[in-house]
């Protein structure tokens, strides 16, 4: 590379390295003495001043204003114009910036079509499954799963705010019994003609579609509040949810061959238990987050992989 490529390149790698850490300051700390106002809804900022030693204070003329109280009001000055978001509540927005370096700003305009992208596979798997594969949508079988998941999500929310502990596992197995025992019997033309493998299939596409389709209606308003938590909460939901699925041939394979079925039921089960919350959220992430909208998705993809 010539040398303006390489400092063009060097610059964007400096960028990236900046805004991942400012993301990730934002989600899991360190937390700030603000942050309790933060989640009241107040407008709050800390500023942290080092007051310079009186022999470094000597050197300047009594008159003068000192260099560092000067480079700390132009600091203040430009971090409350960056990442102020006065102007846009006040045209009915919610959007805030992201920051890769100390002078420059990513505006909601810019880091929206990332996001779009990201979140777009759950568009495009709800969409194929309701106007394409989906033949007989099956409300028995999700009207039980969205109860389910909604009053177990609604009881690990009771108990974390009362007593302060999660029984992920015990409600991940009750909405594994009620999705298998939702699941209707094949009929008797079914029977006869060996298609007893439709029905579920039928299921599963009929689960797969809510379960996208709660995924995008959960991170749009994420990403529109909180896009440092949204964007990777996108990340890590949408491959899950949307991408990593077995076309019908591989699934009817493992589901008639012991061993690969049996391989395939302990990786969900290493998984599940992987991604619990309490395995793999930081303590330091917001509660909100991991009550409204990890712990139903959770549920969610235990109901997907039960059928």
């Amino acid at each position: 590379l010539d040398k303006p490529s390489l400092t063009s390149l060097q610059s964007y790698a400096s960028d990236l390295a900046g805004w991942i850490g400012f993301v990730a300051a934002l989600v899991i700390g360190p937390v700030q003495p603000h942050s309790f106002a933060l989640n009241h809804g107040i407008d709050a900022l800390t500023i942290e001043v080092h007051v310079p030693t009186s022999s470094t204070a000597s050197s300047v003329g009594s008159s003068a204003i000192h260099s560092h109280y000067a480079d700390l009001s132009r600091c203040i000055e430009h971090l409350l114009r960056s990442i102020s978001n006065l102007h846009e509540r006040l045209h009915h927005s919610v959007s805030q910036y992201t920051m890769p370096s100390p002078s420059k700003f990513v505006s909601h305009g810019e880091y929206i079509y990332p996001a779009i992208l990201v979140a777009l596979p759950m568009v495009v798997r709800a969409a194929s499954l309701a106007l394409r594969d989906i033949t007989t949508f099956q409300f028995v079988l999700v009207g039980n799963v969205v109860g389910s998941v909604l009053i177990a999500s609604c009881v690990n929310a009771f108990t974390v705010l009362t007593i302060g502990r999660s029984f992920i596992g015990v409600l991940i197995m009750i909405v594994a019994w009620v999705v298998r025992h939702s699941i209707p019997p094949p009929s008797c033309k079914e029977e006869k003609s060996g298609a007893d493998f439709d029905t579920t299939n039928e299921c599963r596409k009929s689960l797969r579609f809510i379960t996208c389709l709660i995924g995008i209606y959960l991170h749009v308003p994420l990403l529109l509040a909180n896009y440092s938590l949204g964007f990777p909460s996108a990340v890590f939901w949408t491959p899950l949810l949307a991408i990593l699925v077995l076309p019908e041939r591989h699934a009817l394979v493992c589901s008639k061959n012991v061993i690969l079925n049996a391989i395939m039921t302990i990786a969900k089960i290493l998984l599940l238990v992987a991604i619990s919350p309490s395995t793999i959220l930081p303590s330091s992430i917001s509660q909100q987050y991991a009550l409204v909208l990890y712990t139903p998705l959770q549920l969610l993809l235990t109901a997907l992989w039960c059928v």
